[in-house]
């Protein structure tokens, strides 16, 4: 299991000649292989046999083939996560490989969709091929488990194969018809390629919208939320240069918006249940984060000493030189979400990455999310991510962790956080911080060149 870990399934599109009415014909396929971290080397899957014979034969383009293929190696890959976590029920799929495959499998997998935030049509998308996939098995005897499918007629007529990840004996989550009363239900995170598009995100950031790219560091690196972020000064930001940076969250709106009717956007929500003296949050540190530290206070002074900022408190500014409003940090951040999507979709093998962030909803809050898989990733415990993301309340932190291995304990960890010393909130542990961030756990985000 342990070596699971550096295995990956992928998409390849290759280049092939076949022999046909006595000429070499070159045409394009699709396969899928299994890909090791460690030696760079793919080898080819036989469960490519199920694209072939599903699609490729069918006179599909390659680009049509290419969607379940990509459908089928998420799932795969998920399994895989899933495997190396330890999840009781696929573990044993490390004995029985394909065969083991059940409906809970591709239940659970289906549920893991709704919960990331995808669109109710991308789930069932997903659905549909994943569905396609067990009945393949199911036709070529590869399956343990007895699957039924039944099938149903159409309005016009055509049969149609049920979904067995329906049954309500599974309990699969599918997102709601009204999206909760008519709000989109928002991706927490970047996913598991998170280090890569972080970097990525933030370097966008740099070239579209670079007031705000020091601001997204500290959503991504400490969690801060909108309201909380258009709230600092300079005077706020707790600077050990290279080495820690922390930021003290105050209501400055008085300081900072005197120019705005509505300061609702504005709205540091961790004082609706901290003091302020208590209200400081530890930023990860990241070579990433100091580079645009640097920038931006550089861009700062700049910006002073020439007479545009209209305050000299001012952290974030807008284009006539006031303090950011939480409105335009919203406006820049979708700003650089549509360039950042428009260069994943034009980037080679960066299909996954561009689909997952493509079909779901995801605004400023995500760096909210990206901040918490962080500590996930530093091994902290739920308590101990609810403390470092200065949460009162342990069901935000329960969000992010698979519900049914803590379900039992909600009103013991509870009580733990109650009982926690408050001026802890929004510091990490340290012995996890040393041994998991600072010493190598993070280098992915932590080095960018």
């Amino acid at each position: 299991m342990e070596n699971l870990i550096n295995f990956k399934f992928v998409v390849k599109e290759n280049e092939i000649e076949e022999f046909i009415d006595n000429k070499i014909v070159k045409k394009r396929v699709v396969n899928i292989g299994l890909y090791n971290k460690i030696s760079k080397i793919t080898i080819p899957h036989p469960i490519t046999d199920f694209i072939r014979r599903r699609y490729e034969y069918q006179g599909v383009s390659v680009n049509t083939v290419k969607a379940p293929a990509h459908v089928l190696c998420r799932f795969l890959n998920y399994i895989i996560d899933r495997i190396s976590a330890e999840d009781e029920e696929f573990i044993q799929l490390v004995h029985e490989g394909i065969g083991g495959l059940k409906l809970i499998h591709g239940s659970r997998y289906i549920t893991y969709l709704t919960n990331t935030g995808l669109k109710r049509s991308t789930v069932f998308y997903y659905e549909n091929y994943i569905k396609e996939f067990y009945l393949f098995l199911k036709e070529q005897s590869l399956l343990n488990e007895d699957i039924d499918f039944s099938y149903y007629q159409d309005p016009k007529g055509n049969w149609l194969k049920y979904s067995p990840f329906q049954s309500s004996s599974l309990g699969t989550k599918y997102p709601s018809r009204t999206h909760n009363n008519n709000k989109f239900i928002k991706l927490k995170d970047f996913g598991p390629n998170r280090n890569k598009l972080v970097i990525e995100f933030l370097e966008e950031a740099k070239d579209v919208a670079p007031e705000i790219a020091f601001a997204l560091c500290l959503q991504f690196f400490g969690g801060l939320r909108r309201g909380e972020v258009v709230n600092i000064t300079r005077a706020d930001l707790d600077i050990k240069f290279r080495k820690s940076l922390s930021v003290q969250i105050r209501d400055n709106r008085s300081i900072l918006f005197s120019h705005l009717k509505d300061t609702s956007a504005e709205n540091p929500k961790r004082l609706n249940y901290l003091e302020t003296h208590l209200a400081k949050q530890m930023i990860l540190d990241s070579d990433l984060l100091w580079d645009y530290y640097e920038a931006h206070m550089k861009d700062l002074d700049i910006k002073l000493k020439s007479g545009f900022l209209k305050n000299p408190m001012i952290l974030l500014y807008d284009k006539n030189g006031m303090a950011m409003s939480g409105r335009v940090y919203e406006k820049r951040f979708k700003k650089v979400k549509r360039s950042f999507l428009s260069k994943l979709s034009k980037s080679a093998g960066r299909e996954d990455d561009y689909m997952f962030l493509k079909d779901s909803y995801w605004s400023t809050h995500i760096g909210r999310g990206i901040f918490t898989s962080f500590l996930l990733d530093m091994d902290l415990s739920i308590l101990q991510i609810a403390i470092a993301r200065g949460d009162t309340n342990i069901e935000s932190a329960l969000d992010y962790v698979d519900a049914k291995t803590t379900i039992h304990y909600i009103d013991e960890l509870q009580n733990e956080l109650h009982n926690a010393p408050i001026e802890e909130f929004g510091s990490i542990d340290q012995t996890n911080y040393k041994n998991k961030w600072l010493n190598g756990g993070a280098t992915g985000v932590r080095k960018i060149r």
